[in-house]
């Protein structure tokens, strides 16, 4: 195997990696917030929660699709 095609497997684990952490991270922020609203009603805190689990699947969804497209460009470009 080329040194070459060794280092764009080693970008590509990287990569996976990185966005693996910050996916958790992602994860992580979330479960820490929940809680926080101090709302007086179970609605509005339901609302809340809802709002923010929604915006860390987004996160995590951006996360994880970009990496795959990174490292979709990465393998493509090992193949030229």
């Amino acid at each position: 195997m080329a040194e070459q095609e060794l280092e764009r497997l080693r970008q590509v684990a990287d990569r996976l990696m990185d966005a693996n952490q910050e996916a958790l991270e992602a994860i992580e922020r979330m479960l820490a917030r929940e809680g926080e609203g101090g709302f007086g009603d179970d609605e509005a805190e339901t609302a809340w929660e809802a709002e923010h689990l929604e915006a860390t699947l987004v996160d995590v969804r951006d996360i994880l699709g970009g990496a795959s497209e990174d490292v979709r460009s990465l393998l493509e470009d090992s193949g030229e």
